[in-house]
């Protein structure tokens, strides 16, 4: 009855509206930010499946284009969608559904947001968080697991610090891993305190806890990035660069947008590792109107917070400390040649100076000279002087 009624509206609309074409959407009395060639600012536009066909003042399109819906915007501005060219979509919907420890002064807070969490989701087997931040805390020091182990003696539990690059994991989930105080990670560092595990956790030490996690399942994905959608949505953000993704997040989007469920533009990053090149870098890049997987993210080393980051002169809260890289600077290199004629843009976290370093003359050595790569270094926080000419010489982006 509703498809009858609208196909009758429209069929009337063009029989007494002459030669006006009818759109899908009218928007008028706007103050509509087009950021066409001139960047200009007009008060009306017409849509027609999906997208924007003509532009001008309120007069201009209610005389060329019809509509069964019509939006007054009362003068307010209306802009085109928000795009984050960096961002994690897939983590921060996960993140909705886990402990928010943002904001906590201090790790009794920590462990109190957790308990409350862990009586208002008593049939999750693992407990996830993420957001503290122990320069917040007295003494600016990382915590000891010790409170966390007696508090849940039966359940793993995994509390990331705000940056992704450290975290606090119990002792449940550290055996569940088999991390001892003995183990060596390379491009990580397990925390230990006279020989005795911390369960602090640094980098790629962090992994070894994930990787025994169970895996989701595709109504975890569809709860995660549906919630995300609606928050990023309602903030104007229509596109997302996703920075480093497991094949397996990538058919999970793609799947979702193919039922029609999941709206969200994505362009995604795959995460450094030989799983994800086997199944796309042969291929070239993957594109449908919702999904560009095209880029690459490495890391070469982790964040300042955690003093992950690589720096050419040591920490100064930490006495011979320089941080390190994930990867020997050999992985870089093999990396860069596969990408190179790949089709597939490199992109690659650097924090400190001396992990820029690296980067910088890794992509210099192949890139050579001015081009249309657009291969990035994602942060580029800290950067030494002598080489800032190393972005320009060969077309490097730094990111944020």
């Amino acid at each position: 009855m509703r498809l009858f009624i609208y196909c009758s509206i429209v069929v009337l609309m063009l029989s007494s509206c002459g030669d006006k074409q009818v759109a899908d959407l009218i928007l008028q009395n706007g103050k509509v930010y087009t950021v066409d060639s001139t960047f200009s600012i007009q008060e009306a536009f017409a849509v027609k499946d999906g997208k924007i066909v003509a532009t001008g003042s309120s007069s201009y399109i209610l005389r060329h284009y019809v509509s069964a819906k019509i939006v007054d915007a009362h003068g307010k501005a209306v802009y085109p969608g928000f795009i984050d060219a960096h961002a994690h979509f897939v983590g921060y919907g996960r993140g909705l559904f886990e402990v928010d420890l943002t904001g906590c002064n201090d790790w009794d807070e920590v462990l109190q947001r957790v308990i409350a969490f862990d009586k208002e989701h008593p049939g999750e087997t693992w407990i996830r968080g993420r957001g503290w931040d122990q320069n917040r805390f007295p003494g600016h020091i990382y915590p000891n697991y010790a409170k966390l182990n007696g508090l849940f003696p039966g359940r793993p539990v995994l509390l990331q610090r705000i940056d992704g690059h450290a975290a606090m994991a119990n002792i449940i989930a550290l055996d569940l891993a088999n991390i001892t105080p003995d183990l060596e990670v390379p491009g990580g560092e397990i925390e230990t305190k006279n020989g005795k595990l911390t369960g602090i956790l640094i980098d790629n030490a962090v992994d070894l806890v994930n990787r025994v996690m169970p895996p989701p399942s595709k109504a975890d994905y569809e709860k995660w990035l549906l919630a995300a959608q609606r928050k990023c949505f309602a903030q104007g953000l229509t596109t997302i660069t996703d920075c480093g993704l497991m094949y397996n997040d990538v058919e999970m989007i793609d799947t979702l947008q193919q039922e029609g469920k999941l709206l969200m533009r994505l362009y995604v990053m795959l995460t450094d590792d030989t799983a994800n090149f086997a199944r796309y870098l042969a291929k070239g890049p993957y594109k449908t109107d919702l999904l560009f997987v095209k880029g690459i993210k490495a890391y070469a080393d982790g964040s300042l917070g955690s003093r992950g980051a690589c720096l050419l002169a040591p920490y100064n809260d930490k006495a011979g400390w320089n941080g390190f890289l994930l990867h020997p600077a050999a992985h870089y290199d093999s990396l860069a040649q596969m990408a190179l004629n790949s089709g597939f843009q490199l992109c690659t976290h650097a924090i400190g100076d001396s992990g820029n370093r690296v980067i910088l003359n890794v992509y210099n050595k192949y890139l050579q000279g001015k081009n249309d790569k657009r291969w990035r270094i994602e942060h580029a926080q800290v950067v030494n002087q002598n080489d800032f000419d190393l972005f320009g010489k060969t077309s490097i982006i730094p990111t944020l």
